[in-house]
């Protein structure tokens, strides 16, 4: 079985099954008009994935699914802290999701129902896990997209804030849940409850669905981290003075992969801590230094410079999936290198082009991308080593130490 995004289970037939690899499969998917009957395109805009609430691994088209599996525990072993119950119990499924590879701009162009239904039911997926972290005036928006096409029209007699209530969560991601305004005594006029309910109201009854989640996308499109895959790491929190010579905790992170770059989120509250376009990086893939001690981790150098400073700053993330970020990095910079377009400037634009009737029809104002593109402000929470313009090791405000030839190339 291959199961979709938005819940659909399709039934795959194959000839062996042990020997069947990814690109057969999805191609008996593209071919088949008699369950969902998709258009050829399917083959261009998805792959097939292999995951698991522990690990997600996109699959090379030449990668056989029933090897992945048969394996799976290995795979457990190497990239995360599974547990020995947890490495008997984890179940990994098939899934068809979104291919990490795909241009952004040759998704825009895509207008095949279908597909489009995959990929907002994705893209809704990663914004309710908190995966892409927004603003929670844009979670209001967002959900209130997603109320109209799952619930209908707007009903001021049944889609109440109490009606939402119980519902919030099916909505809004977690930290949008949170409503600072009960600390206030206001709870009951500006919880999240009310406010998604009035963005609900506020989106004209005649909109086509089609519109509606292409609306939704093209709010997704506008964040850097958008189509990413991710992987689990940790960093060193900054410390100085005193506080070094105490036992504190890594942060846990979370990294995006994507075509426009590398992105390090906290997933507790969740923001963006960094997020590096390849042109303002380089990276380096670390092996342990003691491959038999448990704790001594592989890890993945990240070097940039802030802008309008003459330091480099690097920051070290321990991941036993470094190796799986680091291959991902390379073959999308290698591929990206051999286009014209990497001489210009690729950032492509976060301004949506909407049709001016379709924006007085939904009236929702999707925001652009604040300064959080590019470098964040948030680097307070990671422990980064600094160098100056010659190369010279400056200082860390954690254990990582450099000497000249150290740094990542």
């Amino acid at each position: 079985c291959v199961y979709l995004m938005n819940k659909v289970c399709l039934c795959v037939e194959v000839g062996n099954v042990q020997l069947a690899t990814a690109h057969e499969i999805i191609d008996i998917i593209a071919e088949d008009d008699t369950e969902i009957n998709f258009p050829a395109q399917v083959k261009d805009v998805f792959a097939l994935w292999m995951t698991s609430p522990l690990l997600e691994l996109q699959l090379k088209p030449d990668h056989r699914p029933y090897l992945i599996r048969e394996r799976w525990s290995e795979y457990l072993k190497k990239y995360t802290f599974a547990t020995k119950q947890q490495l008997d119990s984890d179940e990994p499924v098939l899934t068809l999701q979104r291919n990490v590879f795909l241009e952004k701009s040759k998704e825009k162009e895509i207008t095949d129902l279908k597909l489009l239904k995959m990929l907002f039911a994705e893209a809704k997926g990663n914004v309710l896990d908190g995966r892409y972290p927004c603003e929670t005036e844009d979670c209001m928006v967002l959900g209130a997209i997603q109320a109209r096409l799952e619930l209908g029209p707007y009903d001021p007699l049944k889609h109440t804030p109490e009606f939402f209530r119980s519902r919030i969560r099916d909505f809004l991601p977690e930290h949008a849940c949170r409503s600072h305004w009960f600390l206030l005594g206001l709870g009951a006029k500006n919880g999240p409850e009310r406010r998604l309910s009035e963005h609900y109201k506020a989106i004209a009854s005649n909109v086509k669905d089609s519109r509606l989640m292409r609306k939704y996308l093209e709010f997704c499109w506008a964040f850097p981290y958008y189509g990413s895959a991710f992987f689990s790491g940790q960093v060193e929190r900054p410390v100085t003075g005193i506080a070094a010579l105490m036992n504190h905790y890594d942060l846990p992170v979370l990294v995006a992969i994507n075509r426009d770059g590398v992105h390090v989120m906290d997933p507790s509250q969740p923001v963006v801590l960094l997020s590096l376009p390849y042109k303002q990086l380089s990276w380096d893939y670390a092996c342990p230094t003691q491959p038999d001690n448990p704790d001594c981790l592989p890890c993945l150098f990240l070097q940039f410079q802030l802008p309008g400073q003459n330091e480099t700053s690097v920051l070290q993330i321990f991941s036993r999936q470094a190796v799986l970020m680091d291959a991902l990095i390379s073959t999308i910079v290698d591929e990206l290198k051999k286009r014209a377009s990497w001489i210009e400037s690729e950032v492509e634009a976060t301004a949506v082009n909407s049709r001016a009737d379709d924006d007085i029809q939904v009236p929702l104002t999707v925001k652009k991308l604040r300064q959080e593109q590019g470098l964040s402000g948030r680097l307070r929470k990671l422990s980064i080593a600094k160098f100056n313009s010659s190369g010279d090791y400056l200082n860390s405000k954690g254990s990582l130490e450099f000497r000249r030839d150290d740094r990542p190339r």
